[in-house]
């Protein structure tokens, strides 16, 4: 990577004349690999115990989550996904980066470095010596993806260890370019390499410097993304592996299975399902490795298993049928199982399964995928990981305006917004003010304005775990919330890239708009597709539509003492049945369910804060609170 074009990956002028601009960039860390690593802790070094692998060998990371499978690898650098491979060989794919196994930016350099590797445990390949065996490796390749594009400079190589000589050797290698789809590379292993010890190792050079890039080291981030799919290393001729061990594979995790959104609020689950969000069918992608001429009947079928409920619906239609070899095909089922919410939780989760019923023979692992969708409070665009940071900058742009539409299947109270920062180098980003706003529908675009906060929001980085921060809307001002659209964004109060999180496995850019000089529109075709990670907040189920504010005092409700050093005392004729405290930058820090007679704020540092009461009628109401010690 050698220039500002690797990290501005995609620019678009807005206004002709003006040099403002939205653009995509990669990513400053790998928040799966973060919050994985916070919470199971796993070692660097391998866990298994095994010393020797013997052929032949397979590996298409279908059973592998995150991190490699260690009775396969040494190493832990690489991600194990189903987010940046493009249409692969199979389900699941190893990605190399310019990110390290903690999830972090690797060092950074003007020159091109050793970045990601992933290497295989020791193979015994004595036996193999003085035979008329030919030992081949194989394996699919892909350029960027739906990651960064590495440019020319930037190499992926693969090496081979020679245990008698303890070196490594290049056996082969390849630089970036353009968005390639996956290619399969078959070599024949040398025979002085038919040893007890031999290893490989697949391995990517980056280059990061914050000489080249437009904003120094808050603009750096991930690149140079490669994916790697289907190893195979066996004996065998060269045509079996083209039609890698007779394998029909499914390439996807099940997607968008309801219509415009991952999931809904779960108390709004049932609505949306009346309303037709449910998609009338399940979309398989499937791989056909089989020979020319020679191949099975296949069947498609899925499961749905709903946790909540219990319940576990199997779909097995009866027909069969052949599909063409070596291509990738798209084929669907219809979605006879009905998603519902029939409990009091305040949270759902519901499992979706695609599966192929084939033959005995291939790789089974590969023949099933599967994803869960967790319905919280949020209406949810995105898949909950990004591949690239989104934001708007350059001259004069503060002030600019992003919005996200959201159709709203149930009348309720709009209560945050979710958004997800990712973290620039440096942290740099995390003193970056923008506004939170709330938009009625005006004809398909944003309309009046009818919320904005009065404090500045920040991105927020005091978890070490990167995840969506919630932004509360503070009802003191006059909340008000259409019954089936709105518009959730924010007012940008810099002209610096603010590096929102960006999907590039769900498309949303028609319902995302942009307005830097009084104009709303949508950036449509001229970004790379992708979502906004902005997500809508709902919680207490009354509405809060097109009212007068209840001036404060209207409700029976005293907090005392005020200003108030440890207990808050809470006098009203109503039963108050939550709460939550919110500071003056809008993040909750204190919320509580249950009947409410006072509160500890002892552990909240002085200052003044917003208490949000909620006693079950259409309205929280408001106190303003100092505390002072």
């Amino acid at each position: 990577m050698s220039n500002c074009k690797k990290i501005l990956f995609f620019i678009i002028c807005l206004i002709p004349g003006l040099t403002q601009a939205q653009s995509l960039r990669g990513l400053q860390e790998n928040p799966v690999i973060k919050n994985y690593r916070a919470d199971e802790n796993p070692t660097l070094k391998s866990a298994s115990n095994q010393l020797r692998l013997y052929l032949p060998f397979f590996e298409d990371f279908s059973t592998s989550s995150i991190l490699p499978d260690p009775d396969k690898w040494t190493d832990q650098y690489v991600y194990i996904n189903n987010s940046f491979g493009l249409n692969p060989p199979s389900v699941t794919v190893a990605t190399f980066d310019a990110i390290d196994q903690n999830g972090n930016v690797y060092a950074i350099r003007g020159t091109t470095v050793s970045s990601d590797t992933l290497t295989s445990v020791e193979f015994d390949l004595s036996v193999y010596q003085g035979t008329m065996d030919t030992v081949r490796l194989s394996f699919f390749y892909q350029c960027g993806g739906h990651g960064e594009v590495p440019e020319f400079g930037d190499l992926l190589v693969l090496e081979y260890y020679h245990p008698q000589d303890s070196v490594w050797n290049e056996a082969w290698s390849v630089e970036g370019g353009d968005t390639t789809a996956f290619t399969q590379v078959i070599l024949k292993v040398p025979e002085e390499y038919y040893l007890n010890g031999f290893r490989f190792r697949f391995r990517n050079y980056t280059s990061l410097s914050a000489e080249d890039v437009n904003g120094g080291e808050g603009a750096l981030s991930n690149a140079d993304c490669w994916n790697i799919d289907y190893i195979l290393m066996n004996t065998d001729p060269e045509y079996n592996h083209k039609t890698i061990n007779n394998d029909i594979t499914i390439t996807d995790i099940p997607r968008n299975v309801l219509d415009l959104y991952e999931t809904v609020p779960w108390h709004h689950l049932n609505s949306a399902v009346t309303a037709g969000i449910a998609r009338n069918s399940i979309i398989y992608g499937i791989r056909n490795y089989m020979p020319e001429g020679d191949s099975s009947n296949i069947g498609r079928s899925y499961y749905v298993r709903n946790y909540n409920e219990k319940t576990f619906d199997n779909y097995e239609p009866p027909w069969d049928e052949q599909l063409p070899n070596g291509v990738l095909v798209f084929r669907d089922l219809p979605l006879l199982s009905r998603f519902s919410e029939n409990d009091n939780l305040n949270e759902g989760r519901i499992e979706i399964a695609s599966y192929l019923r084939t033959l005995d023979f291939g790789t089974k692992a590969n023949d099933t995928s599967r994803v869960v969708l967790y319905f919280k409070n949020n209406y949810v665009y995105d898949d909950g990981s990004p591949e690239y940071g989104f934001g708007i900058e350059g001259p004069s742009m503060t002030g600019a305006l992003l919005a996200m539409r959201f159709r709203v299947y149930e009348p309720d109270t709009l209560t945050a917004a979710e958004i997800y920062f990712n973290r620039a180098y440096n942290k740099v980003n995390e003193t970056f003010p923008f506004q939170l706003c709330v938009w009625k529908d005006g004809g398909g675009k944003p309309g009046d304005l009818i919320y904005i906060s009065e404090e500045s929001n920040y991105p927020d980085f005091s978890s070490e775990k990167p995840d969506f921060k919630s932004y509360a809307l503070l009802a003191s001002e006059g909340i008000v919330v259409t019954d089936s659209i709105i518009y959730i964004g924010i007012k940008q109060q810099t002209d610096e890239f603010l590096n929102i999180g960006y999907d590039a496995n769900n498309n949303n850019l028609s319902r995302t708009f942009v307005n830097t000089s009084g104009e709303w529109f949508s950036p449509g075709g001229s970004l790379l597709p992708g979502t906004v990670m902005m997500r809508a907040v709902f919680g207490n189920r009354g509405i809060i539509t097109d009212r007068d504010d209840i001036a404060e005092g209207q409700d029976d409700i005293v907090l005392y003492p005020n200003p108030v050093s440890e207990i808050l005392y809470v006098n009203s004729e109503k039963s108050v049945q939550s709460f939550r405290i919110v500071d003056i930058s809008g993040r909750i820090v204190l919320q509580q369910t249950g009947i409410i007679r006072n509160i500890d704020i002892s552990d909240l540092p002085p200052g003044i804060y917003q208490v949000i009461l909620f006693t079950g009628s259409e309205r929280p109401v408001i106190r303003k609170i100092l505390v002072s010690r």
